[in-house]
């Protein structure tokens, strides 16, 4: 009876649905014109990154800089909840959620790619050679920036602004009271389900796309590994194991499998670089760290503002684009990470959301991008021709073939790939759940299992039927179309934060 009642879901259905059937509608279009749905998606994603590029750089730099006011302006004093709430999660378990909700398995994934991408192909406005040494410092500046501080602050701001408001103004679970301080307290309700809509929708696109890549990655791995088994086998057990550990996770809740899963997955990362820096002797980690940040700083408000790089297509490919990736993903990231810091001040937050992350995230990218740098270095033509044939996912194999160590390092990846996407989309499944749900819970940290079941199988069943009959760029270039109206709701929020930050007790107390 517990089991028929669980699965009585009470939803927003003008917020459920229409993700739903525009992601079905999106399926039908690429499996039926697989070849001019993918480049119409394509031409408005080109169009949009074009015409709005200096709108990402700028508004994600100014993020940064209202991120860095915070922390001295009089709302840094302020406690998420009101000044004698206690926080829910130890100091540790909250890090541990907060990292591995944002970094997914894009660290994992990136750290090796993207700095020989950088390395071998460095942008024509800066006049480097390629496969040089000026090109493997400029290589370690972008990595560092791309995956820095300011995407950081591009998740912060609208977190804050919803746990501020969220928990002091004992309002709804709704995206639109991010823009209270700027609109009054009462948003039309066709605003509020239009927002929540186009976030749900973003975010479910973006898992599904993502999901899909996984997939795709760690059934290479596998195969890589063990070249004799059915791929479709395999493909179906990687689908089957992710969405049923995470809808698992998601389904105890935050404070038993999320944070559980998160620790684990922290400690994993933490053993997997100690272990890789040992098998592969430490190479210049060090070095990659003090060039990585020299660089950063040589080249943070040039590739900020695009000051050289304005009209350049690396500056679409890769600064611009990783940002609208990050913006399609930062309203409702903002639901979960706003909800979990309760109790805990505004300092704090700015802490645990966006200086240690960041940090982390460098550390990383020193010690992986680094390394593939190293070995590119010694063997350019090899890195790319693996690089241009094979793609940017087989470049960590092929590190990991230099180091001698494959089978080791491919396994612990792997298994890294699997726990990482696990821990980010149980996160994104409790934020979906709570923003699809009608009414409230008793316990804002407990929402009903059956809503996070329902999400959970809906992205398995969009991410598979993607891989086998219309492939995930459409899809996932469509997420990144949705970074468009995330962009503009993120000007007004941070517009609503600014004055948040010159006046708190007006808005909170």
């Amino acid at each position: 009876m517990n089991f028929i009642q669980n699965f009585r879901l009470p939803i927003r259905k003008s917020v459920f649905w229409p993700p739903i059937l525009i992601l079905v509608l999106t399926l039908f279009a690429s499996i039926l014109y697989s070849g001019i749905f993918e480049e119409k998606m394509k031409g408005i994603q080109a169009w949009l990154l074009q015409h709005f590029s200096l709108g990402y750089s700028w508004l994600s730099f100014f993020m940064l800089i209202l991120v860095l006011w915070v922390i001295i302006s009089p709302l840094g004093n302020y406690k998420i909840g009101g000044k004698n709430t206690q926080p829910r999660l130890s100091f540790l378990s909250w890090f541990a959620i907060v990292l591995c909700t944002t970094i997914a398995v894009g660290i994992l994934f990136w750290g090796s790619a993207e700095p020989l991408s950088h390395f071998l192909f460095p942008p024509s406005f800066k006049n480097i050679e390629s496969a040089s040494s000026e090109s493997q410092a400029f290589a370690l500046g972008a990595l560092f920036f791309h995956w820095g501080f300011t995407p950081y602050a591009i998740y912060t701001i609208p977190a804050l602004a919803f746990g501020l408001l969220y928990y002091n103004g004992k309002n709804s679970f709704e995206l639109g009271l991010m823009l209270r301080p700027l609109f009054g307290q009462k948003l039309p309700r066709e605003l509020n389900n239009g927002l929540d809509m186009f976030s749900l929708f973003a975010m479910v696109s973006g898992m599904a796309g993502a999901l899909g890549a996984g997939i795709l990655s760690l059934s290479g791995g596998i195969l890589h590994l063990i070249p004799n088994l059915s791929q479709v086998l395999v493909q179906v057990f990687v689908t089957f194991g992710i969405v049923s550990t995470f809808i698992l996770s998601a389904s105890t809740g935050i404070e038993k499998g999320i944070k559980r899963l998160s620790l684990f997955n922290l400690f994993f990362f933490l053993v997997f670089v100690l272990i890789f820096l040992i098998l592969s002797k430490g190479g210049n980690f060090i070095q990659s760290i003090f060039l990585g940040i020299e660089n950063y700083g040589k080249e943070f408000l040039d590739l900020s503002l695009q000051l050289s790089g304005k009209g350049n297509q690396w500056t679409y490919d890769w600064s611009v684009f990783n940002f609208a990736m990050w913006m399609a993903w930062a309203p409702m990231a903002a639901l979960f990470l706003g909800k979990i810091a309760k109790g805990r001040t505004v300092r704090e937050f700015i802490l645990v959301n966006c200086v240690l992350p960041a940090i982390f995230c460098l550390i990383w990218m020193a010690v992986f991008g680094g390394s593939t740098l190293e070995f590119a270095s010694l063997n350019p033509s090899a890195y790319e021709k693996s690089f241009t044939e094979n793609g940017p996912e087989s470049i960590i194999y092929l590190l990991f073939q230099d180091i001698g160590f494959e089978n080791l390092l491919t396994f612990l990846f792997l298994v890294g790939m699997f726990i990482s996407y696990v821990t980010a989309a149980d996160s994104s499944t409790e934020a979906m759940a709570s923003l699809s749900m009608k009414g409230k819970t008793k316990d804002v940290f407990k929402v009903p299992s059956g809503i996070k079941i329902i999400w959970g199988l809906l992205v398995g069943a969009i991410a598979f039927v993607m891989i086998f009959y219309s492939g995930i760029d459409g899809v996932r270039i469509l997420s990144a179309i949705g970074g468009f109206p995330a962009f503009l709701f993120l000007i007004l929020i941070t517009l609503s934060l600014i004055l948040l930050s010159i006046n708190p007790s007006k808005y909170l107390d």
